[in-house]
């Protein structure tokens, strides 16, 4: 890892559409306000990129005519902070791409209404930015559209709902910047998460529409190598700092997790995604890490109640971005530095949350923190009625839960490490934070619902990574009794018999997950291995054969094939798969010695 030359992000503030002109200075108490002398500018700036035709704005802000016609509602709008939407206060650490108007700038809106609106003088201003509906980068390298559409109703509940899109890879790419086209306005906001291990598409193929329900993000499913990866209306090109593109491997699908709301109309939704390609490896990697809370009750009418969360930092770091999460009972959100000499930043400040509005900050110049410093989230929640976002009138009390009108409390942080050392140091706080998370997260599912066998799976995967595979099994047979048709709770109880060295019943139950799912990839990998460890090479090829098939990123199924290559006096067909390992994971030993025992260089 290459880490003497540090990732620069540039500090000017990207402004929502290229090109673009920035307002004009504040005018005086005195001076004339008008359309063309200064409100046009303001509303190219930071609203015309989703107030035009084809985005997701309702209705256009692009002439004289367009503005006059919604004067009244852009001064209560832009008044009330709602609009332009952006949800942080100004900070000692600004962050790029920032919506917020200043008090001038709201001032104008109000002193244009009162004058009459005025025109002014076209000449006066800037000519118009050219307005294009293609790709704001040029041609994307590859361009991914959901193959079949999903039809949003016209009106009811919001719709969260994940959408697979193949990659159809065949060798490693890294990814320097992407656009995402949801070509919809009923589209509000949207992560962009990588799967290698096929769990969304078979979650995609359970269901009859297009895509599948839920704000669960399916296990093996993950945010790209450290990287928030959202998108929000008006959003323009995410482009990665140099140093730190994220990765595609052969074979991954893209899932996008979309908000989406009713517009009043049956909406058509398709939505694409322009990917462009880097040479270029990453030589940072960054570290994604949550402060969360799930022990928290919110009363009925309370409006003190605070989830709260902290961590030292294990090593030196920039923080490069952060993204907080909670729902519509949410209010104020902080995240706070406190640094080992006493002083204390403010990292995110933001005083009225509004879920329909939340995505990722990215600071204009990463915040250097060192070793030691404490990060703490606080989350404060209003369950009374005066909050107009309370989704149950009269109030009820709420708990943690997946739903959204459930109640979360999570503060994410983008980390990059100055060494490697500090990578590995803050890997180690990392597993164990996921550990402790996923723990407290799938026990409280279970509170809610004891039933809940997926939570049952989950609960009992966090068990086995801490190396209790008894304990483990029981949650994973309580699982297979609740839901007999879930092919996962058969493989981990498989996986759980294995490693408790009772091979009959592990085989037992890895072959009823593949009567289940044939094409469920680690179940055919154990078998395999299983299969290897008994001197049975052509049954043990046959499973691990379909396990390399059905996952492009399995390790152990290629350096076993390998090994079996070996014996079968193939060295040519294992140093190809001792290679692929090698892509897939540089560091891996038994792929390294298996090239040097054949006198090739790893």
């Amino acid at each position: 890892m290459n880490f003497t030359a540090r990732v620069h992000i540039a500090t000017v503030s990207f402004l929502w559409a290229v090109g673009v002109p920035a307002a004009e200075a504040p005018v005086g108490a005195s001076a004339e306000v008008t359309y063309h002398g200064q409100i046009s500018s303001v509303l190219r700036s930071h609203c015309v990129s989703c107030h035009r035709p084809g985005q997701s704005g309702p209705f256009p802000l692009m002439t004289y005519e367009d503005a006059r016609k919604h004067a009244k509602d852009m001064v209560d709008v832009t008044s009330r902070r709602y609009m332009p939407p952006w949800l942080p206060e100004p900070g000692t650490h600004p962050f790029r791409g920032a919506r917020r108007l200043s008090e001038d700038e709201i001032a104008l809106f109000r002193r244009w209404l009162d004058a009459g609106m005025p025109r002014g003088n076209p000449a006066a201003e800037p000519p118009a930015p050219v307005w294009s509906n293609d790709w704001q980068m040029g041609t994307p390298d590859l361009v991914l559209k959901l193959a079949e559409p999903f039809t949003v109703p016209a009106e009811g509940r919001d719709v969260y709902r994940s959408f697979v899109l193949p990659t159809g890879l065949d060798q490693r790419r890294h990814v320097a910047a992407w656009e995402l086209r949801p070509n919809s306005r009923a589209a509000h906001h949207a992560f962009v998460h990588v799967d290698r291990s096929g769990e969304a598409r078979r979650r995609d193929a359970q269901d009859p529409e297009s895509g599948f329900p839920g704000m669960d993000t399916p296990p093996g499913v993950e945010s790209p190598n450290g990287h928030f990866a959202s998108w929000q209306p008006g959003a323009a090109p995410a482009r990665n700092p140099p140093g730190l593109p994220w990765t595609l491997e052969p074979g991954a699908d893209l899932m996008l997790q979309f908000h989406l709301q009713p517009t009043g109309r049956p909406e058509r939704f398709q939505p694409e995604i322009g990917l462009y390609f880097t040479d270029q490896a990453p030589t940072n990697r960054p570290i994604k890490l949550g402060l969360v809370d799930y022990a928290f009750e919110i009363p009925a009418g309370a409006t003190n109640v605070t989830a709260r969360d902290e961590f030292v930092l294990p090593a030196d770091a920039d923080l490069l971005g952060v993204l907080p999460h909670t729902h519509y009972l949410g209010h104020r959100v902080e995240g706070r530095a406190w640094l080992p000499d006493g002083t204390v930043e403010s990292l995110l400040t933001i005083p009225d949350w509004d879920f329909n509005w939340q995505g990722a900050y990215l600071y204009e110049k990463p915040v250097f923190l060192p070793a030691g410093t404490r990060i703490t989230m606080a989350i404060t929640f209003d369950n009374s009625t005066n909050n107009i976002r309370n989704p149950f009138h009269p109030p009820r009390t709420t708990r943690f839960g997946p739903n959204t009108t459930d109640e979360m409390a999570e503060l994410w942080l983008q980390l990059l490490p100055r060494t490697e050392a500090g990578v590995a140091a803050f890997d180690r706080v990392a597993l164990e934070r996921t550990v402790r998370d996923n723990t407290a997260y799938y026990q409280q599912r279970l509170r809610i619902n004891p039933n809940d066998a997926a939570a049952l799976v989950q609960l009992g995967r966090t068990v086995l990574a801490q190396k209790r595979p008894a304990d483990a099994e029981a949650y994973f047979r309580q699982a297979a009794r609740l839901a007999p048709q879930m092919d996962d709770a058969q493989y981990y109880l498989g996986l759980a018999c294995r490693l408790q060295n009772r091979p009959a019943e592990a085989a037992a139950a890895f072959r009823r997950a593949l009567e289940l799912n044939p094409k469920h990839a680690r179940a055919n990998g154990n078998l395999g291995l299983m299969h290897l460890g008994a001197g049975r090479l052509d049954e043990a090829a046959r499973y691990l054969q379909v396990a390399i098939d059905l996952d492009a990123t399995d390790v152990l199924a290629r350096n076993a094939m390998a090994r079996i290559l070996l014996q079968q006096g193939k060295p040519a067909d294992a140093a190809v798969l001792y290679r692929r390992v090698l892509e897939l994971d540089p560091r891996n030993a038994e792929a390294r010695s298996g090239l040097n025992s054949m006198g090739k260089t790893p």
